[in-house]
């Protein structure tokens, strides 16, 4: 599995945040507080669970704080093939998703299919490991060595002598020879019951007693069988005992007297340094506290005082600004309004007209135009005939109608304005044809002069009769232009103050309507006035913490004098020697009685027994294969019970008689019970067998390989400067180059704690062909210098070539190395 890139919904204080991991190895750079240990948990809790918050675990589920996003996914690619590999907040680890590269999702069946046995301690017992597993190194002894690699060898050893204790109790909670309480003893009572109640109700005939015959022969057999396992099962229990009776008796043959330290300090003495002790973490404590308190004030200052004094006057001008401006707004909506009915008394009188109109006539323009139009130089006096003047009632006509069309439109009532502009029309039809009537004789005009005055003010698209008809129209069309000429300048002189208005605001508040901006900006000064309290309130709250940190200091820092004063009458420097010192004074002490107390919990029975093996291996082998002997027969005991399963089923298949019957469907249903019970029962010797097997074989074919390979790897990270790793009776050696052998306890922590990666390592190169994960490394080489820190990480290049290597680190001397890292810190400042 290779971890390619990684994306962050909400995980402690990440969100909403993208990792690539192209790099391999991939160096992971930040300081202490960059985040590197949420990083490393989100890894482990995407591909296992998050933690249930329960207990210990509550502080490692990282919970956001700043966004209801909880989860992200890992894009990952197994054996060639991509998969993203999502979770979520939900039960029992959170909702898992796995999609891929087709698009087909699953759930957590699928991701266990990817996964394979592999689960959280697993893969932390092995493919994680980081500075506190090396500092642990040199405090381990020659058992805990080969403990350590014995569950390299046979992965999770220690976790698999767990599993047989807690299979045996399950199994003896089912059944037990000489128990009556437990299930299976009950059953079998219950069962030789019911076979009496049919053995009297069943008719004697020749296939019932072959049936009978076979039935009793496989009781027999039964009856031996259970015999020999009741036989074994002592055995096995006496050799168990003396299997937890192995590290007493070793301990007892292998107990000496030790040199007694010098007794420097009195007990009242060390009950003072332990007080002081007390004390002095309580005073500790209570500075971390006020400390904390400091960092939160700090760290809630920036939100308090987000609006500083000085911008609360601009906000209150902007405040101002938007209340203008939506007065200015309502202005122009009902602006609006007048602005649509100009329009379509606009649009009215230019579709009464096939052309575009001129301009309108002044009064001195239309009286030249009346005298040109009414030149009659061979019959004027015609002109004045009993029927009046039908021009002038004509432009009353006229006149009255535009009267009337204008009115409406003013208030808006639309029947007025219909009937002003009927009358109008109507009027200058009936002129239009009164005049053809009165010029069916031909008039003499000065035609000239009407062409040319036409052209001169574009009336030249229309008759010259209509010309004086026609600059009511005119006259409206021009002042119709104007005011929405003026109403466009009012609406484009509001855009452009809203638009300044806009630039001035912050880019948040920017595009939103006046009323939401209005709100905002009340709620900004609120918020700013209230930023001015917080900020009074925590400088008190500072002064006090400041005053009381202080007198903690003077209290700590006496305390500490006192304590170090009795620290140098025993020769110690600080709290670790003296807890050293404490246990070395507790064990010189009672290391006098030890021999004893061993010696009086073996009886010598025991002794005897136990001395009969050369070691624990051999005892080992001897109790490994009884229990093999309990499988074999438990097995038999299983097959035995299905043949007489299989005789009871036929004899029911004989039997007719209602009581028989319903007596052998409630034996045959107790028989399925049992069956089950005894399966399970069985199921979990069998899985003791298994797992010791397991164990066995495991340790027999891998822990060569690891060892073979971490020779190469110590070799490589000590320049071949050591070149064996060999397990004795005295613990772990090496070999140098020179053939000179050292214990491990010889060794420079640097030296031993290469020579615990180069186990680490071997051991997931030899394994990578069956279990390929992702290492990850937390701050795995601090006690390296550059030289060795250039040759881990050339080690972890070639580990590269087969797994993923993942390293979390927050020394900066990384970065003076030629290496390509991903920088935690440079990435929140982005």
């Amino acid at each position: 599995m290779k971890i390619k890139k990684v994306h962050i919904d909400g995980f402690g204080k990440w969100h909403d945040q993208d990792f690539d991991f192209t790099a391999n190895p991939q160096i992971i750079y930040g300081p202490n507080e960059a985040g590197k240990t949420t990083l490393m948990a989100f890894l482990v809790s995407i591909l296992f669970g998050f933690a249930d918050g329960r207990g210990k675990n509550r502080f490692a589920q990282y919970i956001p704080k700043t966004t209801s996003s909880y989860g992200g996914s890992l894009l990952v690619e197994i054996n060639g093939h991509d998969y993203v590999i999502k979770r979520q907040r939900g039960r029992n680890g959170g909702k898992v998703s796995v999609t891929d590269s087709q698009g087909r999702q699953g759930g957590e069946q699928e991701l266990k299919q990817l996964l394979g046995p592999m689960d959280r301690s697993l893969y932390q017992a092995l493919f994680s490991f980081g500075q506190r597993d090396l500092t642990a190194v040199d405090e381990l002894n020659r058992d805990e060595w080969q403990q350590h690699l014995q569950q390299l060898g046979a992965v999770g050893s220690a976790q698999w002598d767990q599993l047989i204790d807690q299979y045996q109790k399950q199994a003896d909670h089912l059944y037990k020879p000489r128990g009556r309480k437990w299930p299976l003893n009950q059953d079998l009572h219950q069962y030789a019951n019911l076979t009496d109640k049919i053995n009297q109700a069943r008719g004697k005939f020749h296939r019932y007693q072959d049936l009978q015959a076979d039935l009793k022969t496989n009781k027999e057999k039964l009856r031996q069988t259970q015999a020999e396992l009741q036989k074994q099962q002592p055995l096995l229990q006496k050799l168990e005992h003396l299997q937890q009776l192995w590290p007493v008796y070793h301990e007892w043959q292998h107990s000496h007297q030790t040199r007694l330290i010098a007794d420097y300090l009195t007990d009242q003495q060390v009950t003072m340094a332990q007080e002081l002790q007390v004390r002095e973490k309580e005073l500790r404590r209570q500075q971390q506290v006020y400390q904390q308190r400091l960092a939160r004030i700090d760290h809630q200052s920036p939100q308090t005082t987000k609006h500083s004094p000085q911008s609360m006057p601009e906000l209150q001008r902007l405040k101002e600004q938007v209340v203008e401006l939506q007065a200015e707004e309502a202005l122009q909506h009902r602006q609006q309004t007048q602005v649509n009915q100009w329009q379509q008394e606009l649009t009215a009188i230019k579709t009464r007209y096939h052309h575009p109109l001129p301009a309108p006539l002044t009064s001195q323009e239309k009286t030249e135009l009346a005298r040109l139009l009414n030149v009659q130089p061979l019959s004027r006096a015609n002109a004045s005939q009993p029927n009046g003047d039908p021009s002038r009632a004509a432009m009353i006509g006229i006149v009255g109608g535009f009267v009337l069309f204008i009115i409406g439109l003013l208030a808006n009532a639309t029947f007025i304005t219909a009937i002003g502009a009927i009358a109008a029309f109507a009027t200058v039809m009936y002129l239009y044809y009164q005049r053809q009537g009165s010029h069916s004789a031909p008039v003499t005009t000065d035609s000239q002069a009407i062409m040319a005055f036409g052209q001169k003010h574009g009336l030249q698209d229309f008759p010259p009769d209509q010309w004086l008809l026609m600059q009511g129209d005119l006259q409206r069309n021009a002042e119709l232009t104007a005011q929405l000429q003026t109403a466009n300048q009012d609406q484009q002189r509001y855009d452009h103050q809203l638009t300044v208005f806009n630039q001035q605001l912050p880019p948040a508040l920017q595009n939103l309507t006046l009323a939401a901006v209005r709100t905002k900006l009340d709620d900004l000064l609120e918020q700013g006035q209230q930023a001015r309290q917080d900020i009074q309130v925590n400088t008190r709250e500072k002064a006090t913490i400041a005053n009381n940190l202080a007198q903690l200091n003077q209290d700590y820092n006496k305390i500490h004098q006192q304590k170090l004063a009795i620290y140098q009458q025993a020769g110690v420097h600080d709290d670790n020697q003296f807890t050293q010192y404490l246990a070395n004074r507790s064990a010189a002490q009672s290391q006098a009685l030890a021999s004893d107390a061993y010696g009086q919990q073996l009886t010598a029975e025991d002794r005897q027994a136990l001395a009969a093996y050369a070691n624990r291996d051999e005892l080992m082998t001897v109790l490994s294969k009884t229990r093999h002997q309990l499988a074999q027969l438990t097995l038999t005991i299983s097959r035995t019970h299905e043949e007489i399963q299989k005789d009871k089923v036929e004899i029911d298949s004989l039997v007719e008689d209602g009581t028989l019957s319903n007596l052998e469907q409630e034996r045959a249903n107790l028989a399925a019970k049992i069956w089950h019970e005894v399966q399970e029962w069985l199921r979990y010797q069998l899985a003791i067998q298994w797992v010791n097997k397991a164990l066995a074989g495991a340790s027999a074919d891998r822990y060569p390989a690891i060892i073979r390979q971490a020779e190469q790897y110590f070799a490589l990270l000590t320049d071949h400067r050591y070149s064996q790793i060999d397990l004795t009776a005295d613990g772990i050696k090496v070999v140098r180059r020179d053939q000179e052998v050292f214990l491990v306890e010889e060794l420079s922590q640097g030296t031993a704690e290469q020579l615990y990666i180069a186990l680490r390592l071997g051991f997931v190169t030899v394994m990578s062909d069956q279990a390929n994960f992702p290492i990850i490394i937390d701050d795995g080489f601090v006690n390296f210098d550059n030289v060795r820190r250039q040759r881990m990480l050339a080690l972890l290049e070639k580990i590269a070539e087969k797994n993923q290597v993942i390293y979390f680190t927050a020394d900066d001397r990384i970065k003076d190395l030629d290496v390509k890292i991903l920088d935690l810190q440079a990435l929140k400042r982005e």
